[in-house]
């Protein structure tokens, strides 16, 4: 009969356990961030193994696809992307920094301003995996709600990362203007004040200078000089009709450049008009049917004068 008396406390005893055991599983399964203080990991990824990368914003879309060690904008325009630009997305969202949890299976998104037409991004691994992060309403001064569909929750996280997400297409694309190296230049031809030179190079111990007749040659290679390491700083069309090569000056322009690559390439550009006091020229490249600015050069000084411009001295004075 003493036995008997165990028994009920002994059972009593394991079903408290059980059922402790049990809440703190449901509490780990919904709560799995709260029991630290660390910040919550969704994804860590390798810059290597991203291949592609869309971002969504009030009904735009941006898309642009890793091509061997270099990126390529595939909507809603097939051009060359800026391949340090996409370098700072990837650096920003292949392990977001997130701040805390916020809402564990929410139900309300709309409440932290997170609907269809949020900010997107989604970025797409060699090994067919997809990471997406929606952008909501700021958090506070610093941080902004965050919806991943993955972990279906709701962060905060650093204002920061979003912001290397324009929806401009121009701070996608690639600003390069010509990309040459002179050492790769066979020759040169110019036409400046509807007059053409040929410019070659001459190669010393220490350098490479170019050298025309008829023209200044320290301004000559800053020129050169110049043409190698501008960037577009804006792109205005792609398809210019008539109309716009007329109005940005380029059915008179201030100056043609051919380059002649030892590849056998040739690069092009055409500046119509220039803004000094902007810093800008309106420039045309490779025979493209776009129109882009780029930085100001002055090329008051690129031309010396003939003998016959020389205005002849009077002896008697």
């Amino acid at each position: 009969m003493k036995r008997k008396g165990w028994f009920i406390p002994i059972l009593v005893f394991f079903i408290s356990i059980s059922g402790l055991i049990f809440y703190q599983k449901r509490q780990d399964a919904h709560s799995f961030a709260a029991a630290t203080s660390l910040p919550p990991i969704l994804w860590s990824e390798t810059s290597s193994n991203i291949n592609k990368i869309i971002f969504s914003e009030g009904g735009q879309e941006i898309e642009v696809i890793r091509s061997s060690q270099d990126w390529e904008l595939s909507k809603p325009i097939i051009e060359k992307a800026d391949n340090l630009f996409i370098h700072n997305i990837i650096s920003s969202f292949k392990e977001p920094a997130l701040v805390e949890v916020i809402d564990i299976e929410p139900t309300q998104l709309q409440n932290y301003g997170i609907d269809a037409f949020s900010p997107t991004v989604k970025l797409y691994t060699k090994d067919t995996h997809v990471y997406e992060l929606i952008r909501g309403i700021p958090a506070d001064a610093f941080n902004d709600y965050v919806y991943s569909p993955m972990s279906n929750t709701v962060y905060t996280m650093p204002q920061t990362a979003f912001k290397t997400l324009p929806t401009r297409l121009a701070s996608w694309r690639d600003k390069s203007l010509l990309a040459f190296d002179q050492s790769d230049v066979e020759k040169i031809d110019l036409i400046y004040n509807n007059t053409a030179y040929t410019l070659t190079p001459v190669t010393n111990s220490l350098d490479i200078r170019f050298k025309a007749d008829g023209l200044e040659e320290d301004v000559l290679n800053r020129l050169i000089d110049f043409l190698q390491i501008s960037t577009i700083k804006d792109f205005i069309t792609d398809q210019a009709d008539s109309k716009l090569l007329t109005a940005y000056g380029f059915d008179n322009p201030t100056v043609k450049v051919k380059i002649f690559l030892k590849n056998s390439d040739i690069l092009m550009l055409t500046i119509g008009n220039s803004i000094k006091t902007e810093n800008l020229s309106y420039a045309q490249t490779n025979l493209s049917g776009n129109i882009v600015t780029m930085p100001y050069f002055d090329l008051s000084g690129l031309k010396t004068l003939s003998t016959e411009e020389i205005e002849p001295t009077n002896p008697l004075k």
